[in-house]
């Protein structure tokens, strides 16, 4: 199913702020790792700087503050031999041990008389302050730089597709900023000058199509007149005459509309009750060997219809049956449309060029119907006036 349209900015700009939002706490969770266990090398260089200071003879050890450690074992507090003599402490190396009441850096090395010296640095719970607020504002202050970057992008690609619209407009072809622009311009003006020509074409052929119809149509229709208006025509003639009126009202009333329906904008639909049609349809298509069985005709109502066009689509369904078929013809009628189905002969003698099929899809379409075709052990024709509920979705 697909997805509802929305504007190009909006879709640009969440997938931009989404991508920031995502990267903006992936950074402050590893920034708060880093200062936590010291990642930054700064805690060790202090450590150090301490060891060299006790290294030095320049401090009484042991130095105890409340933050700071320098001396042996047996001279530290109590809290902190615990938390050593549970975890094996290499030498020339720094360690984040956590206590109950803070955290300790430890570096431990030797004085030299070779006894084990310790230089811890303590961070109590309570007097360490959380760093997320300091680095939520950061993020903050990151936002008017990318902001910015991202209003500069949209505001080029918001002009080229300006510059694409305006050329749709007008024969002017402006120079596109992206590649990408300009590809889809040039497919445009492509599409354009090809709907152009063949908008062009068609009115040709339809104008070139009427009057080579209208015009031998016509001359038969005049000389049929005049031979009617002969006073010494024999009687035997009568009959033929009879039937070549028929032949030329009915080759007419096809002619037009297949010339109606290659402008479908000029069929006016109005609308009609089909049942009578049907009849018709049913009578008329008797006298030429082709027995039609109507089901359910009485649940035909009324459609929107051109009369002319309805009349060609039964028409060529009776020919597909006569072509194709073997036996009657059966028409099934309900509320959501017409089902035309009848046996196939088992080895048909002609296998057609589809143009029937062309002409039932043309005017359904015109129509707004629906057509769908299967073929099995029988030819099925539906039609369905009705849209379901997937299309209605």
């Amino acid at each position: 199913m697909m997805n509802k349209p929305q504007s190009l900015g909006r879709y640009f700009i969440l997938r931009v702020g989404a991508f920031f939002l995502v990267f903006i706490a992936i950074w402050i969770q590893v920034a708060t790792w880093v200062y936590h266990f010291a990642w930054d090398d700064t805690t060790e260089h202090y450590l150090y700087q301490d060891l060299a200071l006790a290294h030095s003879g320049q401090l009484t050890l042991p130095l105890m503050t409340q933050e700071k450690f320098i001396g042996f074992l047996d001279d530290m507090p109590l809290e902190y031999q615990a938390v050593l003599n549970i975890d094996d402490i290499e030498f020339e190396h720094t360690f984040l041990l956590p206590s109950v009441n803070g955290d300790m850096y430890v570096l431990k090395s030797e004085d030299g008389e070779g006894r084990s010296l310790f230089v811890i640095h303590f961070f109590s719970h309570q007097d360490s302050p959380s760093l997320v607020p300091i680095f939520i504002v950061l993020s903050s202050f990151m936002l008017i730089p990318l902001g910015l970057l991202v209003w500069r992008i949209w505001r080029a690609m918001s002009r080229d597709l300006n510059r694409v619209t305006r050329s749709l407009e007008t024969d002017e072809v402006p120079s596109a900023r992206f590649i990408e622009m300009s590809e889809l311009q040039s497919m445009v003006k492509m599409a354009r000058f090809a709907q152009q020509h063949a908008q062009k074409q068609e009115r040709l052929f339809s104008a070139f199509l009427s009057h080579e119809v209208r015009t031998p149509l016509t001359h038969i229709h005049h000389s049929m007149s005049r031979l009617q208006q002969i006073d010494e025509i024999p009687l035997a003639a009568l009959d033929v005459l009879d039937e070549l009126e028929r032949g030329q009202q009915a080759l007419t009333d096809i002619a037009e509309a297949v010339l109606l329906l290659s402008h479908p904008n000029k069929a006016k639909l109005g609308r009609h009750a089909l049942l009578p049609w049907l009849m018709r349809w049913q009578t008329k298509w008797r006298e030429h060997g082709l027995s039609i069985e109507l089901v359910n005709e009485y649940k035909v109502g009324k459609q929107a219809i051109e009369p002319k066009l309805f009349e060609l689509l039964l028409i060529q369904v009776a020919k597909n049956a006569l072509q194709h078929g073997d036996g009657a013809l059966r028409l099934r009628c309900d509320e959501d449309g017409l089902v035309f189905d009848n046996t196939i002969k088992a080895k048909p003698t002609h296998s057609g060029h589809g143009l029937g099929s062309q002409i039932l899809s043309q005017v359904c379409d015109c129509f707004g119907w629906k057509l769908n075709v299967q073929i099995d052990s029988k030819y099925t024709l539906s039609i369905n006036w009705k849209p379901t509920n997937t299309e209605l979705g």
